[in-house]
């Protein structure tokens, strides 16, 4: 399994677009890992992890072609997941000249929730040149097993947003599992209980910790993450041999990419980065930059 996060921000990047704390100028000024674009990660060069509103530069920063892409799995319905205005451009005529795919496999294949479909229908209406028939919707259902190129998706429940079903998901290839959860709160025992019936520990475990230092809310700060990876050990999900990543980080505690990762090395914690790839085989396990 290939693991490329495009995008390790939150919703307002890393600095904040707008902002002028003394983090966002620390990492302007360091730039390196300690820029963020907006979260969205890619599976295996055809599947993506929700869409990014910085998709466009991620995919030419990271040399990534869009034509590729077969599947967007996504987590819920808030904009810095959900770029409803290129997955407009995917569809609208004229906008994609695409010679190498026949007319019948030009498709792109989209899961989540009733309220993501949704969303997504809506915004067709104001978009008259866009074809419907470009995406092709699958409907989630926490618990189940999905089959979406080559790699089995199972949505887990999310705490984050009061009205609207939100996955986590586990993703399993061959021998091995990758826990994707941002956005969340801290998982209630409804997640446990999915985690429960999988089959196999997580080699790959990626942790929301949009609130670096401070207490959890609709996301996990490092308390909540402690928590979690607690439980997920003494459940025998997480074992010595898993690689255990922070995601979805923001400037709200005060703290940079540099400063964040010092402050979590000791305890066998890592900070993803725009461009991070994760390589999974039977062969071992392999990172690089870009």
């Amino acid at each position: 399994m290939r693991i490329k996060y495009l995008g390790t921000g939150a919703a307002e990047g890393f600095p904040g677009l707008f902002c002028e704390c003394a983090a966002c100028r620390k990492a302007r000024d360091r730039r390196g890992k300690n820029l963020k674009m907006r979260s969205c990660t890619l599976l295996n060069d055809s599947v993506l992890i929700d869409i990014s509103p910085d998709i466009f530069a991620q995919s030419l920063s990271f040399g990534i072609r869009m034509s590729k892409i077969k599947a967007i799995v996504c987590t819920h319905s808030h904009e810095d997941h959900l770029d409803l205005f290129s997955l407009m451009l995917r569809c609208r005529t004229g906008s994609s000249h695409l010679p190498d795919i026949p007319p019948s496999q030009n498709h792109i294949h989209v899961y989540g929730s009733s309220a993501i479909i949704g969303k997504i229908e809506h915004a067709f209406s104001s978009q008259p040149h866009a074809d419907r028939n470009i995406l092709i919707f699958h409907e989630l259902k926490a618990y189940r097993p999905y089959l979406i190129e080559g790699l089995e998706f199972t949505p887990l429940p999310a705490q984050h947003i009061p009205d609207e079903e939100c996955f986590l998901y586990c993703v399993r290839e061959g021998k091995h599992s990758l826990l994707y959860a941002n956005d969340t709160g801290a998982p209630t025992e409804d997640f446990f209980s999915g985690v429960e019936r999988l089959p196999h520990p997580f080699s790959v475990v990626s942790l929301d910790c949009a609130r670096g230092t401070l207490d959890g809310d609709g996301h996990m700060g490092i308390k909540e993450v402690r928590s979690l990876c607690g439980k997920l050990k003494e459940m025998g999900r997480i074992t010595p041999a898993s690689r255990i990543y922070l995601n979805h980080f923001s400037h709200m505690c005060g703290m940079i990419h540099d400063e964040f990762q010092d402050l979590i090395a000791e305890e066998g914690l890592r900070l993803t980065y725009d461009g991070l790839t994760l390589e999974v085989s039977d062969d071992g396990f392999f990172t690089r930059s870009m």
